[in-house]
């Protein structure tokens, strides 16, 4: 097994991607270490880490928990050595546990020595391993040399699981390193690990039939909250990393978690701040029938797309770790001391909620600072967000796949809505509730439409007019379907179809765009 000294490329998520959200439980032995000794073991570490770790880890039995609250230990005073972004990343080249404790920074290669020397002090067998991974350095293939590294922990009884505490720590965002605490890449199985770690050396894959090197560019990244969820891949049916189509195709994944409201996001890969435009977002339609979740997708040029599988459980509410400068300080701020004048918050609230966010002026950005241990601070926090109505509603990348269009086909065309816009009150009861008719993203002005809905779960329907009245659907007696033809008004831009629970108030579910006579519509 080689050193993993050379390991400096970054390999955290980007946050355009796969940013986590306020989430997990930190073991709260970690916050209980003496300060004496946390003083010390970033001053002295060889002669102090032993007794940190004894201090974590007596009284608590079973090697999972043991090993869980290291993890956590780690992901909480280390964090990643963004000086590899500038032209000294020859800095972070020593990535010994005892440099990397005294600098309280590291790389992933100096995540991986610390976890291995904390655990082999509790008596732990642990492993270093370096390979490839598909993070933010991973271009689609693994030609040249190594640039990941993670650890194996043994469980006993011949059983090996894997963990990377380096994502588990936080992600870097443009160079600014954003702490965020997970347990998405702790107790991964082999098999799990596999879709986006693949080890150097064959015997730290602990997984037969050994995944090849094709094989592990050939598959789609999965991100280990994936696995956390209740997906799994199914065999054959799944994307892969790159998929050429010549015609609109589906891909098929399984989920047991019936609570997952899902989405997609669409976006040319090199381009995704400025690529997208409005009828990319809704280019994607997934259907769920039971555990399958079904994805059809399409291009609408030759250009090479990402589609990403996004994810909330409202069971499971989480926030965004950063906001846009304009919308903290045009929304957030001014309301939060509008709440203060109205008495609905102290000035202790308001100065705790300031001070949880960092403003970092080159990336455009608030970031949230994480302290999970703060919890009068966690509290103020969420409160103000609460009386500002703003819900907890961030969607985790569950996975991604690269598609483009065969040389023999041109694509669908780039002025198409494939599929209308979806809100969130429908994505939520979309196993309950199907869009019969139209399927399409897009309606004709003057045009007689039919629309069909089957709902167990919504009792009314209805159209929204421009005058602010609607027009309601009709339930058919045979069919049990709510049905309303319905002649598109030539003032009309957008059409939204509307649904009552309770047969009295009316939310907003989808939309349609309109279109001239003219243009193409699906």
């Amino acid at each position: 097994m080689k050193g993993l000294r050379r390991c400096a490329a970054v390999l955290l998520c980007m946050a355009l991607c796969l940013a986590g959200a306020w989430s997990a439980t930190m073991d709260a032995r970690v916050n209980a270490v003496p300060k004496s000794l946390m003083d010390k073991v970033f001053v002295e570490p060889e002669e102090t880490l032993p007794s940190v770790v004894a201090n974590l880890t007596n009284g608590v039995s079973g090697t999972a928990s043991r090993v869980k609250v290291l993890h956590d230990w780690i992901c909480n005073n280390i964090a990643y050595d963004t000086v590899i972004f500038t032209d000294k990343w020859q800095e972070a080249q020593d990535q010994s546990y005892a440099t990397v404790l005294k600098k309280k920074k590291a790389v992933c290669a100096g995540y991986t020595n610390l976890m291995c020397k904390m655990c082999r002090l509790a008596g732990i067998e642990a492993v270093g391993i370096e390979g490839w991974s598909k993070g933010f350095a991973y271009r689609g293939n693994v030609d040249g040399p190594t640039n990941h590294a993670w650890n194996a922990i043994n469980m006993g009884g011949g059983r090996w699981q894997l963990v990377d505490v380096t994502w588990d720590a936080g992600f870097c965002d443009w160079g600014y390193f954003v702490k965020h605490y997970s347990t998405e890449w702790l107790y991964r199985t082999p098999r799990e690990f596999l879709y986006s770690h693949l080890p150097e050396e064959d015997e730290y894959q602990y997984y037969k039939p050994l995944v090849t090197k094709e094989q592990f560019v050939k598959e789609p990244y999965v991100p280990g909250i994936f696995f956390e969820k209740g997906f799994s891949i199914v065999k054959d049916k799944s994307p892969l990393y790159t998929n050429v189509i010549s015609e609109s195709c589906k891909y098929e994944i399984s989920c047991t978690n019936s609570n997952m409201m899902l989405r997609t996001q669409y976006h040319p890969k090199d381009n995704y701040k400025n690529g997208m435009s409005d009828c990319l977002k809704y280019v994607t339609w997934i259907e769920r029938n039971g555990s399958r979740v079904i994805v059809d997708t399409d291009v609408p040029d030759k250009e090479l797309y990402r589609i990403s599988i996004i994810g909330r459980d409202p069971a499971m509410p989480k926030r965004s770790v950063f906001y846009s400068v304009s919308e903290m300080e045009t929304d957030f701020l001014p309301v939060a001391e509008k709440l203060l004048a109205e008495k609905k918050i102290t000035e202790r609230e308001l100065l705790l909620f300031k001070e949880s966010f960092f403003k970092a002026e080159e990336q455009g950005r608030y970031y949230f600072l994480e302290d999970l241990f703060a919890t009068e601070r966690n509290r103020a926090v969420e409160k103000v967000f609460k009386l500002m109505d703003n819900p907890a509603d961030y969607y985790d990348t569950l996975l991604y796949f690269d598609i483009k269009a065969s040389e023999e086909y041109e694509g669908f065309g780039t002025d198409t809505f494939r599929f209308p816009i979806l809100y969130d009150p429908f994505i939520q009861s979309r196993r309950t509730t199907k869009i019969i008719s139209p399927q399409g993203g897009a309606v004709k002005r003057g045009e007689e439409v039919h629309f069909a809905v089957d709902s167990k779960e919504y009792r009314a329907f209805a159209v929204y007019l421009t005058d602010g009245n609607v027009k309601l659907f009709e339930k058919n007696a045979k069919t049990g379907m709510f049905e309303l033809d319905f002649t598109v008004p030539d003032d009309m831009e957008y059409l939204e179809v509307m649904g009552s629970l309770d047969g009295r108030v009316l939310n907003g579910l989808w939309e349609y765009r309109v279109n001239s006579v003219s243009d193409h519509v699906l």
